[in-house]
């Protein structure tokens, strides 16, 4: 099999799994079919003439290629994007709570502060907009997107532990 890695913090002990979730998301986002030539341990897509599995080194012919990726193997992939998705836009509305708290706060208290309505109003409005942005950006995919991403490769890997197991189980039964 091949060796770990260690992506963003985080060792997969399925280091193929994690080189495999692009390329699961592509499916998943039907940007390419979900048809061809797979490795049958990993459900990587292999060309016609490859004899051993690059991503998993599993030979092609045990266990044999399968002609689509499992529904069920697809789905572990999807829990991973979608944790990571709900991480990354919590995030982001984090910050836009944030800069429309201080934009009402500038409102409120700002010609106390400047001393004039008109330049506190503009303060409060560049906030908004500026401040929004970038405290989206700040709290969305650079706090959050790595909580996010740790959770979901951990979770995507607990599935894919429990996946190996029953299809263990099945083939032995």
């Amino acid at each position: 099999m091949a060796e770990t890695q260690e992506v963003a913090g985080y060792v997969s002990p399925y280091p193929y799994v994690q080189r495999l979730q692009d390329r699961m998301d592509e499916i998943l986002d039907r940007q390419i079919p979900n048809s061809g030539r797979f490795c049958g341990f990993c459900y990587a897509r292999l060309a016609r003439d490859v004899e051993r599995c690059p991503y998993c080194g599993a030979e092609t012919s045990d266990p044999p290629t399968v002609d689509r990726v499992p529904r069920d193997a697809l789905i572990i992939y999807r829990e991973k994007k979608r944790t990571e998705e709900r991480w990354v836009y919590g995030g982001a509305m984090l910050g836009l709570l944030i800069a429309a708290g201080v934009f009402v706060a500038l409102v409120v208290y700002g010609t106390d502060l400047v001393g004039n309505r008109s330049i506190a109003l503009g303060i409060a409005f560049l906030a908004l907009i500026g401040g929004g942005y970038l405290l989206a950006q700040l709290f969305g995919p650079l706090i959050c997107g790595q909580v996010g991403y740790l959770r979901g490769s951990r979770k995507r890997d607990e599935l894919w532990g429990r996946f190996l197991e029953e299809r263990g189980r099945e083939e032995e039964g």
